[in-house]
């Protein structure tokens, strides 16, 4: 699935919606269970390292492609808190 092209036809956009923020909160989550698990320092350091996986590429070359979209992205993780262990 994370390779896939997966189409959203037939999807209405509050479907989308949810999607996105369950996934952002599931990024949250982790970075939860990573601080209570790894301590604080590994959670900022999963973090810094998802924000340099997108910011190059690594993760979605995709999201390279609309500046508006990408900025959108990183604003979205950027804003995440650190968690405390």
């Amino acid at each position: 699935m994370a390779d896939g092209a997966d189409s959203v036809d037939g999807t209405d956009m509050e479907q989308i919606k949810i999607v996105l923020n369950t996934l952002y909160l599931c990024i949250a989550f982790a970075m939860t269970h990573i601080a209570k698990h790894e301590g604080a320092q590994a959670a900022v350091d999963f973090k810094a390292e998802l924000l340099s996986a997108l910011k190059s590429g690594d993760l979605n070359m995709a999201l390279m492609e609309e500046t508006k979209t990408f900025d959108f992205v990183i604003e979205k993780i950027e804003a995440l808190g650190e968690p405390e262990a």
